[in-house]
């Protein structure tokens, strides 16, 4: 029975087998096979069997769906073949054992932007979040002190008054 083996960027890990012929994919439990990981979308594809070839189609997902590290909406998938689901890496593995039909993309521009190294460091956009978010507490520590500082010049003011 085919079935797809993925891998989140936390390294966390499962397997799902097919065993219908048309199965969404996504990150919520009203989906054939979920991923629940947040660069998922919640109706990210679909696993289509025509009789003879498993297809992916990528729904419109917000963060997409890649093979070979480009951007697809609709590939068909062979032993071995391995592709991407957001940022999960996903490998499908057919009926039958045979040779991968996935080879690394070959390189033909000799030089030029394309092989500019990339510094992933200061890369934007999708992937995790640089900087996580306060939890809102410095405006009221702030509201806090202006508190304190006023009730310190009430005292001072009432202890003048009365001397």
């Amino acid at each position: 029975m085919a079935k797809i083996q993925y891998t989140t960027p936390e390294g966390t890990s499962g397997e799902i087998e097919l065993t219908a012929e048309r199965m969404p994919l996504g990150r919520t439990d009203d989906n054939s096979i979920v991923i629940a990981h947040d660069s998922v979308s919640s109706h990210h594809g679909e696993l289509v069997f025509d009789g003879s070839t498993w297809t992916f189609t990528d729904l419109g997902s917000t963060n997409g769906s890649k093979v070979s590290g480009q951007p697809a909406e609709r590939f068909e998938l062979g032993h071995g073949s391995l592709f991407t689901v957001g940022h999960v890496d996903c490998t499908f593995i057919g009926d039958y054992e045979e040779a991968p039909t996935y080879s690394a993309p070959t390189r033909t521009m000799a030089s030029g932007y394309g092989d500019t190294p990339i510094n992933r460091s200061r890369r934007v956009g999708f992937g995790p979040k640089g900087k996580a978010k306060g939890n809102g507490a410095g405006p009221l520590i702030g509201l806090g002190v202006l508190a304190l500082l006023v009730c310190a010049y009430a005292v001072f003011s009432f202890s003048q008054m009365t001397a």
